[in-house]
């Protein structure tokens, strides 16, 4: 190469590569998907362009997540170490599996909660011998069935974040 120029050009490019990719190791991107029926999912790759949902990109520092450690025998300040990319996972499902139980707990109470029909969802059945007794309704039927459903979603949501957590804490 004899043209001075180019070499300053690609010397100038591959700088600004080699700067770009060090900024990105210390970043690392998180896109959280939120689907129709307002399930919460967060994953490291970009969703595909069909994804019918909301998407959020969120972007993590690893830099700025740190730990502070203290050894209380000595004087000296406290040390702050950045999280490595096993702990940050772990910290990460952690925080998943605390949403999935959360979230697995109002489903529970919520169909607990449920469980006996309203004025509105039940229907009085006359007998021919006289009297009548209260027969629930279609709507009632309709309202529990979506709280098994929701339910049946949360304890799914939760053994994921579960295997998500004990498979973290192998890593």
């Amino acid at each position: 190469m004899k043209n001075p120029a180019r070499l300053a050009t690609i010397a100038v490019a591959s700088l600004f590569a080699a700067t770009m990719a060090m900024a990105e190791m210390e970043k690392q991107v998180v896109w959280k998907l939120v689907d129709k029926k307002g399930k919460v999912t967060y994953v490291d790759k970009a969703p595909p362009k069909e994804f019918d949902g909301k998407v959020t990109r969120i972007e993590v520092d690893l830099k700025a997540n740190r730990a502070l450690l203290v050894n209380m025998g000595e004087a000296t300040p406290p040390t702050l170490l950045p999280l490595t990319a096993p702990e940050l996972k772990r910290v990460k499902a952690d925080a998943e599996l605390a949403r999935a139980r959360e979230k697995h707990e109002e489903a529970k109470k919520a169909r607990e909660d449920g469980n006996e029909p309203t004025p509105e969802e039940t229907q009085w059945i006359g007998k021919v011998g006289g009297g009548a007794r209260p027969v629930p309704t279609d709507a009632y039927h309709a309202r529990i069935k979506k709280l098994d459903d929701a339910l049946k979603a949360a304890e799914a949501e939760l053994a994921r974040a579960q295997n998500t957590a004990r498979k973290a804490a192998i890593d």
